[in-house]
């Protein structure tokens, strides 16, 4: 057995930001020898692809054995039960909290990505009241991430810091007009520290 033959396998998009929350999270947990990554477009996809996720979304992760497992957070679930490195979630009280803030930084990635497709459409079909809408929900959830910045870790990130990082990332990629950071300081602050991580520098979203 080679040992591409031995590794799991990332199909990914790179401008994708759930892809890149999945690779930011393999780098950290030192697993990227054991990970093979393999770009595809979702646009586009290849016939061998649809067969491991019909959906034909990135990322998808197939295991050792064979297991394809599709979204974001099933891949990072996985990952946790193989690598180490990263902070757990935490516990009590507080993790109530953390769990907010990734669903904001989600909804982010969630918002601009919607966005984006929105606006691959013909000029004349783009409905605008749905970009606005978009747009709006995006601001109000940066305000909040920025009123809750001191929650954000630096030196020991988890899945929380992880994901706001990769979605402000994808604002100055996908919605740079927006220019998140005017108003928001604390949080532009934290986000230009946070992205002088290595496995954020290594997966520095690339348009296309």
């Amino acid at each position: 057995m080679s040992d591409t033959d031995s590794k799991m396998r990332l199909y990914r998009s790179l401008p994708s930001p759930y892809a890149r929350r999945v690779r930011v999270v393999i780098d950290e947990l030192g697993l990227s020898e054991q990970i093979e990554e393999i770009d595809v477009d979702p646009y586009d996809p290849p016939a061998a692809f649809l067969e491991i996720n019909p959906l034909s979304k990135v990322p998808v992760l197939v295991t050792e054995q064979g297991e394809a497992l599709p979204d974001s957070n099933l891949i990072i679930s996985y990952l946790f039960t193989r690598g180490h490195g990263l902070a757990a979630l935490p516990s009590g009280a507080k993790r109530w909290g953390a769990l907010r803030r990734q669903y904001l930084g989600e909804g982010i990635i969630d918002a601009a990505a919607a966005s984006t497709n929105e606006k691959r459409r013909p000029e004349g079909i783009i409905y605008q009241v749905f970009l606005d809408r978009q747009a709006a929900a995006i601001r109000r959830a940066v305000a909040s991430l920025n009123g809750e910045v001191g929650e954000l870790l630096q030196e020991t990130p988890t899945t929380v810091e992880i994901t706001v990082g990769c979605a402000l990332g994808y604002l100055d990629l996908r919605m740079p007009y927006l220019e998140w950071r005017r108003g928001h300081d604390a949080l532009g602050e934290w986000y230009a520290q946070f992205a002088t991580r290595p496995s954020m520098q290594k997966t520095a979203p690339q348009a296309a």
